[in-house]
C-alpha cells in the first residue's frame, strides 16, 4: 500500500511540476475558459483530478483502509464495544471536521473573491488546484496540518475527513462558471456527501474502538512510516 501511494505521489508531483512549468512559460494554456493551445493539458488535468475522485466511490478500488472503512468490507467489528464512547469519539471528530471546513471554505472563498475582482485569473486557480491535488497525498504520506493542528487523529487510517480531499482539491475552482471547474467541484461534493451519509448511518465503521481494522496492531498498510508526527504504531 505504501508503495502504491508513493507511486501515486510521484505521478501527482510530475503533474504539478508540469503545471508550474506551464504557468511560468505558457500560462494561457491553463485558462480552460479561453480555448486555444493547451487543450490536451487541460483535459489531462481534468481527467486526472476527476479520476482520483471517482475511484473513492468504488469499494473494490484497493485504496487505503482510511478511505474504504466507509464500506461493509472495511468493517471488522469489535465485540461489545462501548456505544457511549463511540458517540463521544464522533462528537470530538465532528468538532475537528468543522474547524477544517471553516478554514478551507474561508481560504477558498477568498480565492473566489479575488478571482471575481480580477486579482486572480484562471491560470492562478488552476495552479492552486494542481497544488491541492499534490498536497492531498502529502497529507497522507508525509505531513498533514489538518491532522496535527485541527483533527488530532492518530493516523490517516483513522481520519474523520479522509474523503474530503476530493472537494478540497477542487475548491479553488468553485467560483469559476465553466463546466471543467463545476464538474470537478460538484463531483468532489458528491464524494463528500456519500462519505458523510455513511458516517451518520454507520459511525461504528469509523472508530478504532469499534472497528478492528483501524487499530495499529491490525494495520498492514504502513502509510505512517514516513509521516511526521508518527502514529503510535511507528513510534
Amino acid at each position: 500500500m505504501a508503495r502504491r501511494y508513493l507511486r501515486d505521489f510521484a505521478f501527482r508531483l510530475a503533474v504539478f511540476l508540469l503545471v508550474v512549468w506551464t504557468y511560468c512559460f505558457r500560462a494561457q494554456w491553463l485558462d480552460f475558459t479561453a480555448g486555444g493551445p493547451g487543450v490536451w493539458l487541460r483535459a489531462l488535468l481534468w481527467l486526472g483530478v476527476l479520476s482520483s475522485m471517482l475511484v473513492q466511490l468504488n469499494p473494490n478500488s484497493g485504496l487505503t483502509t482510511g478511505c474504504l472503512k466507509q464500506y461493509p468490507s472495511g468493517f471488522d467489528p469489535l465485540p461489545n464495544y462501548d456505544a457511549a464512547k463511540l458517540r463521544a469519539a464522533l462528537r470530538e471528530q465532528d468538532r475537528g471536521a468543522l474547524k477544517v471546513a471553516v478554514v478551507w471554505l474561508v481560504v477558498n472563498l477568498t480565492f473566489g473573491l479575488l478571482y471575481r475582482r480580477g486579482v486572480l485569473g484562471i491560470p492562478d486557480l488552476t495552479l492552486l488546484c494542481a497544488l491541492a491535488f499534490l498536497c492531498d497525498l502529502v497529507c497522507v504520506l508525509f505531513f498533514c496540518p489538518f491532522q496535527t493542528f485541527l483533527m488530532k487523529n492518530r493516523c490517516c487510517v483513522n481520519c474523520r475527513i479522509f474523503a474530503w480531499g476530493s472537494w478540497m482539491m477542487a475548491a479553488p475552482l468553485m467560483c469559476v462558471p465553466h463546466w471543467y471547474a463545476q464538474s470537478l467541484f460538484w463531483t468532489g461534493v458528491l464524494v463528500l456527501v456519500v462519505w458523510e451519509v455513511r458516517l451518520r448511518r454507520h459511525p461504528e465503521r469509523f472508530w478504532f474502538g469499534s472497528n478492528r481494522r483501524l487499530q495499529c496492531g491490525q494495520c498492514t498498510e504502513q502509510l505512517c512510516r514516513y509521516k511526521f508526527p508518527r502514529s503510535p504504531r511507528s513510534r
